[in-house]
């Protein structure tokens, strides 16, 4: 099982899970909710994303054919990343030969220029990474217009606006190729860091390649180095200079730093008709080494690091793009909930607060909630028993917000149960009337009260405790979706 689970793409599970979840709503409730229990009852593991991914795992060895369709598309997009990063590793490989043929030039006149080759593949890539640096910062308030403007320019970035625009595809799943247009905060996470590694990959790609060419030319043709510049420096100057450059090798490389003789004898001044007046080549080829280390030490090390970097936080960003989905949380809270019972075909209301079964054995983690009744939706008593029987989670306490309350009213509740600790909250609003900005409100000053971690379930009623309509479900589903939060989703128990 666990074999089967590493095998997949994690990005994969991450596309496919929440869109096979969002068409599954179509099922009944009660089956959902007695197939996830049953499923999580089989899984040992308490980690949210094994859990998710075991449930999937089953779920796919079970019904192959409902969830083969989903597939398609995730599949294609996981093509079209690693399309992508093959094109990045190519283009940087390309772009890096090119350079360091340019700078490597010798046409046995001029000797090749050690301080363009530094500027070039050193000083300039410490700048790049820089500002790489920079773009991996979270918004920061004063650096947030460079940020925005490294953003438009990352090769990354680029790349994958132009795949997308090429391929077409899923707009749903292109989201996840764009930075700015993404979608939510795991959305957008994601997109940003598979941006920086896709750019990541390009410059590692540049580097190798960079040396490649330079160790081709260095041992198959006659290279002789030397050095010039406008700048005033003297022989000492330009050797504190190569010192302080060195010192990360100097004591493993003794050899790869340049000595004052070395500097002095390989100095020479461009003139129009006269060739530089140079010592035997073989003493001006002493300066390879050092640019080969300059080369690793201050571009491909680094480079390498920013990508291993990249990754990580990729994967970390993947892995949220899973879990932080309105659909996965009310997942997980099914997984864990105890037996129940929630009546045949059409669901009749019960009288009794608690759906634990006194046959099932204990759950691990109960589903007991806090129900919240927005504008006198519901009466408290049937709030209760509607969640008992429509929804199977056990309401311990009810209480009243919105409405003809003030806000006074509704923040000193917030506060109490930020205090108690819920573990989840039933909010119970009224089906027939539209969203409105006050309820948004609340909810948003209920999450920062309780939480990331406590599931917000919005549960839209009918009059006198009837189901939603398909229509009402539609509407506060797609406003549930507005709202941005990974741990808010709608529960019609329909």
């Amino acid at each position: 099982m666990r074999r089967a689970d590493d095998q997949r793409s994690l990005f994969a599970d991450a596309i496919e899970i929440p869109r096979w979840l969002e068409r599954d709503r179509e099922t009944r409730y009660a089956d959902r909710l007695a197939r996830d229990r049953r499923i999580g009852q089989s899984l040992a593991s308490s980690d949210p994303l094994t859990r998710v991914r075991g449930w999937w795992s089953r779920l796919t060895t079970q019904q192959k054919a409902c969830v083969a369709e989903v597939g398609v598309a995730a599949q294609h997009l996981e093509q079209g990343r690693r399309s992508i990063s093959l094109m990045m590793i190519v283009l940087g490989a390309l772009a890096g030969a090119a350079v360091a043929f340019a700078v490597f030039h010798y046409d046995g006149r001029w000797p090749v220029n050690v301080v363009t080759v530094l500027a070039t593949l050193g000083l300039l890539q410490i700048l790049l990474i820089a500002l790489t640096l920079v773009l991996m910062l979270p918004r920061v308030p004063g650096l947030a217009s460079l940020q925005d403007l490294l953003t438009g320019l990352n090769p990354g970035r680029l790349i994958g606006a132009v795949y997308r625009r090429v391929r077409g595809g899923d707009a749903e799943l292109n989201v996840l190729l764009e930075w700015r247009a993404a979608r939510g905060p795991a959305a957008a996470r994601f997109a940003r860091w598979q941006m920086l590694a896709w750019s990541q990959m390009a410059a590692v790609a540049f580097n190798l390649a960079v040396l490649a060419v330079a160790g081709g030319l260095i041992a198959f043709t006659d290279l002789a180095f030397g050095w010039s510049t406008t700048l005033r420096l003297d022989a000492a100057q330009a050797l504190r200079i190569t010192d302080a450059i060195s010192a990360p090798w100097r004591a493993i490389w003794p050899q790869a730093v340049p000595d004052a003789a070395l500097i002095e004898q390989s100095r020479y001044f461009r003139l129009v008709t006269a060739r530089p007046d140079l010592s035997p080549a073989d003493t001006l080829t002493g300066w390879w080494p050092f640019l080969v280390a300059a080369i690793v030490t201050y571009g491909l090390v680094p480079r390498c690091a920013l990508l291993a970097l990249a990754l990580w936080r990729l994967r970390r960003a993947t892995r949220h793009l899973l879990l932080d989905d309105p659909g996965v949380r009310g997942l997980l809270d099914r997984m864990q909930s105890a037996a129940v019972a929630l009546g045949a075909a059409e669901p009749e209301v019960q009288t009794g607060g608690s759906a634990t079964s006194a046959s099932a054995p204990a759950p691990r983690e109960a589903r007991a909630a806090t129900a919240i009744v927005w504008a006198e939706a519901l009466e408290p008593d049937t709030a209760r028993a509607w969640a008992g029987t429509h929804l199977a989670w056990h309401v311990t306490d009810v209480q009243g917000a919105g409405g003809g309350r003030t806000l006074a009213q509704d923040r000193a509740l917030i506060e109490r149960l930020a205090g108690e600790r819920a573990s989840a909250v039933l909010v119970f609003v009224r089906a027939w009337e539209a969203p409105l900005l006050d309820l948004k409100d609340f909810l948003s000053e209920l999450r920062a009260g309780l939480g990331a971690q406590v599931s917000l379930i919005v549960v839209p009623v009918g009059a006198d405790g009837a189901l939603a309509t398909a229509q009402q479900r539609m509407v506060w589903s797609r406003w549930a979706g507005r709202m941005a939060d990974p741990a808010l989703y709608l529960e019609t128990g329909a």
